[in-house]
């Protein structure tokens, strides 16, 4: 079962809130395409790559789409989504500020 963080959807919130008026419905059909192609990690959890960066204990994963990072991690049977950042954000202060939120 996938499981979304607060905080990643959050994210995702947050960029449709921050789309121009005129792109708003294409930034939802975006996300929306982008949540759908997270399913897939029910049945291949392992498909993203591995960071080699651990948080509390959990080895933290990331899958590209498009212009995101899914950053995520494997909890038994679950797949957790910790956070969705757009590529251009740096990945290392956002991991740091990724685990002083977890």
């Amino acid at each position: 079962m996938v499981i979304w963080t607060d905080n990643s959807l959050s994210h995702i919130t947050e960029f449709i809130d921050e789309t121009k008026e005129n792109t708003e419905e294409t930034a939802k059909s975006y996300m929306i395409k982008l949540v759908d192609y997270v399913d897939i990690l029910e049945t291949m959890p392992k498909l993203g790559k591995n960071m080699e960066y651990i948080i509390s204990n959990y080895e933290i994963r990331q899958l590209i789409y498009k212009k995101h990072r899914i950053i995520y991690h494997i909890l038994e049977k679950d797949i957790v989504i910790l956070d969705v950042l757009h590529t251009r954000l740096d990945l290392g202060k956002a991991l740091k500020k990724l685990k002083r939120n977890i």
